[in-house]
């Protein structure tokens, strides 16, 4: 760079300088209303046509120092505003807070869904302003509530067929666990559920509570719009257990997913004169929808379950004193067999011998005969031996 343009830019910089130099900065002044938004809308969710109702308006400020502020109410949306149904009196505010104004209202005649927007301002320089952003608050809240005579109350259990009471009027759920009736606004109604909920298949439903906090079955609600309100209930599955042993034969309602844990001892003694004799029960294991031979046993409640706990009777304390029994009995049935047999044999010998009498009889009786000397008796005509006529049986001898 020459001499002669380095000396006009440094002319340039010099005469330049004063323009485009900034400017001091002026500090802006806060605003007196720091914030100034609707913070809630209080009504009911739903008004019989004509009927007068409550309106609250609650405006949340925060000011520097005095502010005037004021509330008012308007017929449909914020993009489609209406007549303007109430506004407030000027309100005198300082520091921070709520104002909460109460509006009394007349529903339409018309049944329908009402559309009402709130405002909120302050007084500027003669002027009602309101805000429209997050930082320094949203002026304005837009809100709807139905009118009707009759409002839907819908309860939801998730099991079909169940039946319940709404006042004096029965319903039953439908395939999808719900059950619903039109009622009017505006009156308190006494809900009556049913605690347990049995079904055939050994399952049950055990009434848990309402998804608002309550947990009994008979409850009063009051219908001031559109409900649905759901309860629950949790699922049990019925636990049988049979046994030959009266301390294993059970029944029980678990609910679904629990663990159970089964124990059976291993050996049981039997009752009466077995239990005097030694005999008892031996555990053989379980069998039916859990099968395992360990006397402890554990399972998931997945559903309904038939279990049986599988005795034995055991018979080997039985069997020294058996031996021993029947040795004894044998040896007694033996004696008396062999006494019987000996005794007819004496009573005949005893009969078979002679007396000293019948021996003399006998012996007077007999003679010899007098051809072949052959012992007969002196009735006999002849000789039995060589046939020789007696003498005896002759006429006269």
């Amino acid at each position: 760079m020459g001499a002669y343009h380095l000396v006009v830019l440094i002319l340039g910089i010099l005469l330049l300088g004063p323009v485009v130099a900034p400017s001091p900065v002026t500090a802006q002044e806060e605003p007196n209303v720091g914030l100034l938004r609707i913070a809630e809308l209080t009504h009911p969710r739903q008004v019989v046509p004509g009927v007068q109702f409550s309106f609250a308006i609650d405006v949340e400020y925060a000011v520097r120092f005095n502010a005037t502020i004021r509330a008012a109410l308007f017929d449909g949306s914020p993009s489609k505003l209406g007549e303007e149904l109430w506004h407030s009196e000027e309100e005198m505010v300082e520091g921070g807070g709520d104002k909460v104004w109460t509006v009394v209202l007349t529903a339409p005649q018309s049944e329908q869904d009402w559309h009402l927007t709130a405002y909120a301002y302050y007084l500027e320089d003669g002027r009602w302003e309101s805000y429209n952003d997050t930082y320094r608050g949203l002026g304005y809240s837009e809100t709807s509530l139905k009118v009707a005579k009759l409002a839907i109350l819908q309860v939801d259990l998730g099991i079909p067929n169940v039946s319940l009471s709404i006042d004096s009027s029965n319903l039953t759920t439908s395939a999808t666990g719900s059950a619903e009736v039109h009622l009017p606004v505006g009156v308190t109604y006494s809900i009556r559920l049913p605690v347990v909920v049995s079904f055939q298949n050994s399952t049950r439903f055990i009434f848990v509570g309402w998804e608002d906090g309550t947990n009994t079955t008979d409850r009063a609600l009051l219908l001031d719009g559109d409900i649905e309100l759901a309860g629950f209930y949790k699922v049990q599955y019925l636990l049988r257990v049979d046994s030959v042993l009266s301390a294993y034969s059970f029944s029980r309602w678990y609910d679904s997913g629990s663990n159970v844990t089964l124990q059976a001892a291993e050996s049981v003694p039997m009752s009466g004169p077995f239990q005097i004799l030694g005999s008892y029960y031996r555990f053989k294991g379980w069998s039916g929808d859990v099968k395992s031979k360990s006397a402890m046993v554990n399972f998931t409640m997945d559903g309904p379950k038939a279990i049986s706990a599988d005795y034995a009777i055991d018979y080997t304390p039985l069997a020294l004193p058996s031996i021993f029994a029947l040795g004894i009995l044998g040896g007694i049935v033996l004696f008396l067999f062999a006494r019987r047999r000996r005794r007819p044999v004496d009573v005949v010998s005893e009969e078979a011998q002679p007396t000293q009498e019948s021996r003399i009889s006998a012996e007077a009786r007999l003679e010899n005969c007098p051809k072949c000397g052959a012992t007969v008796e002196r009735d006999w005509t002849h000789c039995t031996n060589c046939g020789q006529r007696l003498a005896s049986s002759e006429p006269g001898g």
